[in-house]
């Protein structure tokens, strides 16, 4: 069962099992510690001399110092920077430098953590289970025909994964409070495989806000989103205009905690504008930003009604919520 703001409570909050974006790869050096806070919980990622990533909880079995402020990696091992105890790659400890007494058999607990699409995901299982699925690679960001997927923005906001992920399938809003980009969306309705949700649009485009109505003021054209999840989108949008444009987004929201989402938006464009792809990505950017920031007042200030009324013109939120609740699942 999807647990709705007015019936969770902090004692008896439920996470979601699935992947999450906890950082960018430019965010951590190598070799380097990053403190992070999730899932109302401290964690340390670090990055090994080799590359390779761990991601523990955050604090030292000893005296409870934070391993991410001050700790750094030695070989394969993440130092304390209290007492300088070592921790091996599965979270072991392997030494204590001050002493010759038998190392106590203590471990940090550690969760699954990738690398892919230049942004660093964890997977979050209040269980403690293994990954029973996997985020793809965007193929586009690697075939030299897009530009490089970079951060639009990043927010803190105080609402829930189930208001975020309805929010971004509700297709009656977008005319309607983001109208500077979008005239009118019509929902194909959706397919889900396991745990991917595939949802295609029709739409309109107000270009105008992207282009000041000087090249084209409206055009034909669609996106499909696919969710991993429902913190992890990946959308690719395109017009049927001349030139073509074809855009890619890629939405995250991870909780810090059961009130406030961390939220993170990047962007990617299709060369097709020749010398003027920059301007085209950088006008995505700020259209991408202000769309989102309209969404923002309305997440943080609406409650979850218990008979909510759906149209099917809404598009296909109650679907969507049945095919959240197997994340929620025991």
């Amino acid at each position: 069962m999807v647990l709705t703001a007015d019936s969770r409570t902090h004692s008896a909050i439920t996470y979601p099992r699935s992947w999450f974006r906890i950082a960018r790869h430019d965010e951590l050096p190598k070799p380097g510690v990053l403190p992070l806070r999730y899932f109302d919980q401290d964690l340390v990622l670090s990055r090994l001399e080799d590359g390779s990533l761990r991601l523990f909880e955050a604090h030292c079995p000893h005296l409870g110092a934070h391993l991410g402020y001050g700790g750094r990696i030695e070989g394969e091992t993440l130092r304390c920077p209290y007492h300088g105890w070592l921790f091996d790659g599965s979270g072991t400890c392997v030494g204590i430098p001050y002493s010759d007494k038998k190392v106590p058999k203590v471990k940090l607990k550690s969760f699954p953590v990738r690398e892919i699409n230049g942004l660093i995901l964890m997977y979050f299982d209040g269980h403690g289970r293994s990954p029973q699925w996997e985020i793809p690679v965007v193929s586009e960001l690697t075939n030299g025909q897009w530009t490089p997927l970079k951060s639009v923005r990043r927010w803190q906001v105080k609402t829930t994964l189930n208001d975020y992920f309805s929010n971004s399938v509700d297709v009656a809003h977008l005319a309607n409070l983001h109208s500077q980009t979008f005239e009118s969306a019509t929902s194909h309705g959706i397919r889900c495989n396991g745990p991917v949700l595939v949802h295609r649009m029709d739409q309109v485009y107000n270009l105008s806000s992207l282009f000041a109505g000087r090249l084209m003021s409206r055009a034909d054209g669609g996106a499909e989103t696919s969710y991993y999840g429902t913190g992890y989108d990946v959308t690719f949008y395109w017009t049927q205009s001349r030139p073509k444009l074809e855009m890619m987004t890629i939405f995250t929201g991870t909780p810090i905690d059961p009130d406030t989402l961390d939220i993170e938006i990047y962007y990617s464009v299709k060369k097709a504008l020749g010398p003027f792809n920059g301007l085209f990505a950088h006008l995505l950017k700020s259209d991408v930003a202000e769309t989102f920031e309209q969404d923002i007042p309305i997440l943080e200030n609406k409650t979850n009604l218990p008979r909510p009324i759906f149209f099917e013109e809404d598009g296909p939120i109650r679907q969507s919520l049945r095919w959240a609740e197997q994340f929620y699942e025991a």
